[in-house]
């Protein structure tokens, strides 16, 4: 099928898929029986992205409907769990840790009421709302302004990023953009305000998990001293050892004196979508994205280069299920969901010529099935490009839909209102950027 011919056919089973994930309690993961049947907190809220943007009153009540689910098992705590059987109730422990639960919930209530204007709906719903911030507040274990995440403990729980993850501050960052508008919006009480500080989580993340160059003495001990006042010298000490000097994109975590030394391609584009990161540093991560290869043979990769046996990243759980091999799972292997993401990173960055082509190659990679009818694969092999994983994943067909959108109308629901939510002081900083116009920009 030619390009076009290609994008409508998708499009198409998209809805379709979605619309087989419905259920009174909100949106399963997967449309098969046999693969994800609960309703996920970090899948619901991801596949509201592309439900939104349909138009469909159907899936907008399941957007709902997934809200009011994981509102009404949420722990005594705050904390919103992992997933939730909608034929059982049953909640599951694996993997209980899961940070970005919380963070995709409160942003899919932001979602939520851009989409719908449902105002009664946000104010029934802010007490869990606010339990949820308490919750990641208390996440900042050592009280430095990001999240400390246990390892596996966010969407790749089966690889071992750890302490202060670069997905889950870009979420932070994000939620509370969110929390702050819909607080402001609604003239709702914001009980937790003393825990909230965008503009800082913004500031901590560039400082922490970018790296420029090496630093000169004098530009060192500059850096040192901002990072002291944030509790963060510790980290300094890889600099300071000279074992790593400067990387295109950021880095994917940072733990006590040591690091994961990778790309992560989703923490990467939200960091892009989000406004974390600035023209200059968002160019850099979408060449790279490109010169190393991340959609080839279809978009996208999760990590890049994958961890091989004997790396020092490298656990033995990795071998659990066959799973997270070289080239697999989270391991480099390539995934639709992320192939959205990459889309609308595209769009947002202007590159418009290069997000409809990637478009096209993302509507091929979820058209390619195990079998006929079993399209919208979980993930792909990172070098065969053979399907793998379930079928039917609800969020691969959503984040479609959505780069389908992004394409099409130039919009980001979303992350365009998180961008307009940007704090002042992060407005300020970016006034005089230079736009880097070296290298013909991100291919």
């Amino acid at each position: 099928m030619q390009g076009n011919s290609l994008i409508k056919e998708a499009r198409k089973r998209a809805l379709g898929v979605l619309h087989n994930c419905i259920t009174p309690h909100g949106f399963r993961a997967s449309a098969l029986a046999t693969g994800y049947p609960q309703i996920w907190a970090r899948d619901s809220m991801i596949v509201s992205l592309g439900a939104t943007t349909t138009g469909d009153p159907d899936l907008l009540a399941a957007s709902r409907a997934s809200l009011e689910t994981m509102s009404t098992h949420q722990s005594s705590r705050g904390l919103i769990h992992l997933n939730v059987n909608p034929d059982t109730g049953y909640v599951s422990t694996e993997n209980a840790g899961g940070t970005d639960s919380n963070l995709w919930y409160i942003l899919g209530h932001f979602l939520y009421q851009q989409a719908s204007s449902d105002s009664d709906f946000l104010r029934s719903y802010w007490p869990q709302i606010e339990r949820a911030m308490i919750w990641l507040g208390y996440q900042d274990i050592n009280e430095c302004g990001l999240l400390e995440v246990p390892e596996a403990g966010n969407w790749m729980d089966l690889l071992a990023v750890r302490y202060n993850v670069l997905y889950d501050n870009v979420l932070y960052y994000a939620a509370t953009l969110a929390y702050e508008e819909m607080s402001a919006q609604m003239a709702l009480q914001a009980d937790v305000q003393n825990l909230i500080d965008p503009a800082g989580i913004h500031q901590r993340i560039n400082l922490l998990l970018w790296i420029e160059r090496t630093w000169d003495a004098v530009h060192f001990a500059e850096h040192l001293e901002k990072l002291k006042s944030m509790h963060l010298e510790w980290f300094m000490l890889y600099h300071n050892m000279g074992t790593i000097s400067s990387r295109p994109y950021y880095m994917p975590w940072v733990a006590f004196r040591e690091y994961g030394d990778w790309c992560d391609s989703f923490g990467n584009l939200l960091a892009i979508l989000t406004g974390v990161a600035d023209y200059n540093r968002s160019e850099q991560i979408l060449c790279y994205m490109r010169q190393v290869g991340m959609t080839i043979p279809l978009p996208t990769k999760a990590i890049h280069p994958p961890i091989f046996p004997g790396d020092s990243n490298w656990r033995e759980y990795y071998r659990s299920r066959n799973l997270n091999l070289p080239d697999q799972y989270h391991n480099g292997g390539i995934w639709p969901m992320i192939g959205g993401f990459h889309v609308a990173a595209l769009v947002s960055h202007g590159c418009q010529k290069k997000a409809e082509s990637l478009l096209t190659l993302l509507a091929e990679a979820n058209l390619t099935g195990i079998s006929d009818g079993l399209e919208f694969n979980e993930w792909i092999h990172g070098k065969s490009g053979q399907p793998m994983g379930y079928a039917r994943q609800a969020w691969s067909a959503s984040m479609f839909l959505y780069a389908d959108h992004a394409v099409h109308s130039g919009k980001l629901p979303l992350f365009d209102e998180l961008q307009s939510a940007k704090p002042e002081v992060v407005r300020a900083s970016e006034v005089n950027e230079v736009k880097y116009s070296g290298g013909g920009g991100p291919v």
